[in-house]
């Protein structure tokens, strides 16, 4: 979630917040280290190179993908296990891993139950859907129960961003396959939800023909509605996109990274609780970072009266805007992320120090080193497809914890990544 991408030749990285996780046209959890932080191994990242979109120096076509930090408190283990335990957070494991790399051991923190336990079982976590049409001053709307424009079949859709959306393989199980093994779980099952499936395949090893995993269930049968005035500052700009052998009109929207996070903030407080993940959806709307674009989405986690919250925000954008950014590519990487790691210690500085891996980097959006289990981060810009109810989603692949601790591979055929693009692990990065 570290690095940026040129969005017309790669696909979008994850924008991490520090004390939130997010993904920058990007992935879902973006994550730019300010200077200084002692979490970040190697070099601080630069800043996005490039114009603010609208300003017409550089085309659209050169938008890149970025990260951001948004502030966030730090957060206590100690405490988080103690309201997972009455209620008050997701339900979570903590445990410890010793890299065979520099021979330190390690803290992951990870929703669930741990897969290592004598008995698996699965774990149920609500979402809370929540759908938001911003509306811009200048008049614009950008509507996530409109048709979409464009979709990668290269023509409109007849269903809206957030009908397809929350029908996808994301919270509908779906014939999902890893490196040749089916991840559907029970007698007679066909499919298993896509973040379950690649839980599921990090620790095949140890959870094959179990039921173990993280299904995700809803609060609501229909998604919530909120309208919202987009914050002072926003923009919105019109682009003539590529769709199939037709060109369609379409508008971007632009809001603050941190305007925008003050505004789902304050949407999540008002329709969910610390035991659910709510979902804030929007349609082709992206954040900016400094007057840069683009951030797509992210996920963070905050202390709030009733415990602690965790929830992810992220668009659903017509395809044909970015390269490799099609329906829940973005939403993959970031709820990955959110599942392996949902407090985001790492990124803050002060902070604990779950989730922190020996440094590893130089591959997919990362061009230095970096030392965070980022599941999406590596494998930024690929693109597989799956088939459900007549429609191709498209998700990203995804790191095996494995592959950031050098530990012997525990996944599904031997392999280190969901897809099975890394058959092998790092040794230092320098």
């Amino acid at each position: 979630m570290t690095a940026r991408r040129t969005m017309t030749s790669l696909a979008p990285r994850s924008l991490r917040l520090t004390a939130a996780l997010g993904v920058v046209i990007g992935l879902a959890s973006a994550q730019t280290a300010a200077a200084g932080d002692p979490n970040r191994v190697g070099p601080t990242p630069t800043r996005v190179v490039g114009e603010t979109p609208g300003k017409g120096a550089i085309p659209y076509s050169k938008w890149f993908a970025g990260d951001t930090t948004i502030t966030q408190p730090t957060l206590n283990r100690t405490v988080l296990q103690a309201q997972a335990l009455v209620g008050k957070t997701i339900p979570f494991w903590t445990g410890a891993i010793t890299s065979p790399l520099d021979k330190r051991t390690y803290t992951v923190s990870m929703v669930g139950t741990d897969p290592t336990a004598a008995t698996k079982t699965s774990t149920t976590v609500t979402y809370v859907p929540i759908s938001v049409r911003v509306h811009f001053a200048n008049g614009a709307v950008l509507d996530p129960t409109a048709p979409l424009a464009c979709t990668s079949a290269g023509a409109p859709d007849v269903m809206s961003a957030a009908q397809r959306f929350y029908n996808s393989p994301l919270f509908v199980a779906a014939p999902i396959s890893s490196n040749g093994q089916s991840l559907a779980t029970g007698t007679g099952a066909t499919g298993v939800q896509l973040i379950n499936g690649f839980q599921r395949a990090a620790f095949w090893s140890q959870v094959k023909n179990t039921k173990y995993g993280v299904t995700l269930t809803p609060s609501t049968g229909n998604p919530i509605l909120v309208d919202v005035s987009a914050p002072a500052g926003s923009a919105t700009t019109t682009l003539g996109i590529r769709c199939g052998n037709s060109v369609k009109s379409v508008t971007v929207g632009m809001i603050d990274i941190n305007a925008f996070d003050a505004m789902v903030r304050q949407i999540v407080a008002r329709y969910a609780t610390p035991t659910q993940l709510p979902i804030v959806l929007t349609h082709n709307v992206v954040e900016t970072s400094g007057g840069q674009c683009c951030i797509l989405g992210y996920h963070n986690a905050i202390p709030t009266t009733l415990g602690t919250q965790t929830y992810a925000a992220g668009a659903f954008v017509d395809s044909g805007i970015f390269n490799g950014v099609d329906d829940i590519t973005i939403w993959s990487h970031e709820l990955a992320e959110w599942m392996d790691d949902p407090f985001v210690q790492a990124a803050v500085a002060g902070g604990g120090q779950d989730d922190v891996t020996p440094a590893w980097g130089h591959i997919g959006q990362v061009s230095g080193c970096q030392n965070n289990l980022e599941t999406g981060d590596p494998l930024s810009g690929s693109e597989y497809a799956v088939a459900l109810n007549g429609f191709t989603y498209h998700f990203q692949d995804l790191a095996f914890i494995d592959w950031f601790y050098r530990t012997p591979a525990r996944g599904t055929g031997g392999k280190f990544s969901f897809m099975g693009g890394l058959t092998t692990t790092q040794g230092v990065c320098r």
